[in-house]
C-alpha cells in the first residue's frame, strides 16, 4: 500500500468513525431517561407465568406478565435458586418488554429481579427503550403471591 493509499484510508477511518459516534450521541441524545419507582404486586398462575400490577410507577403504571424461559436453578447456597424470564409491562403508551434474571430464597421468600429493557421488542410509546429495572420483594404465602418494588432507569423518545 502506497504512502498516500495509507493517509486516504487513515482519513476515510477516522472520518467515518466520527460520523459514526455523532450519530449514536445523537441517537441518545432523542431519548429522555427516566427513574423507574414504583410497587409491583403480583400473583402466580400456576402455569409458569405471573400476573400483576404496578401502581405508583408513573409512566409504569399498568399490568405486568412473566413467562418463566428457565427452571429455578441451584445455586452454591442450598436455599438460593436463579431462573429467567421475559418480562412484560402493558400500559396505555405502550408495551414496555424486558428479560429478567432473578435470585429466589426459599428459606425467607425474598427475591430480587434484574430487567434488562429490550428495545426491539417493545412497543407503542416504549419502542426504542432501554435501560434496567430492579424489582426486589417477598412472597410470604409460599409463592402464591409477591410484593415488589421497582427501581432503575428506562430512557424512551419523547
Amino acid at each position: 500500500m502506497t504512502p498516500s493509499i495509507r493517509t486516504l484510508a487513515a482519513i476515510f477511518l477516522v472520518a467515518s468513525t466520527a460520523a459514526w459516534f455523532t450519530e449514536e450521541a445523537m441517537a441518545d441524545e432523542r431519548l429522555k431517561c427516566r427513574d423507574a419507582n414504583g410497587e409491583l404486586s403480583v400473583v402466580s398462575n400456576a402455569n409458569g407465568t405471573t400476573s400483576g400490577t404496578i401502581r405508583h410507577g408513573g409512566k409504569l403504571n399498568g399490568t405486568t406478565r412473566a413467562v418463566f424461559t428457565s427452571a429455578l436453578t441451584s445455586t452454591p447456597n442450598p436455599s438460593a435458586f436463579s431462573y429467567t424470564d421475559d418480562f412484560s409491562i402493558t400500559t396505555d403508551r405502550g408495551v414496555l418488554k424486558a428479560h429478567n434474571v432473578g435470585l429466589f430464597m426459599v428459606s425467607n421468600g425474598l427475591f430480587t429481579e434484574i430487567a434488562v429493557i429490550d428495545p426491539s421488542a417493545s412497543t407503542g410509546g416504549f419502542a426504542g427503550a432501554t435501560g434496567a429495572i430492579y424489582i426486589n420483594g417477598k412472597t410470604s404465602d409460599g409463592g402464591a403471591t409477591f410484593k415488589a418494588e421497582i427501581t432503575g432507569e428506562f430512557c424512551i423518545a419523547d
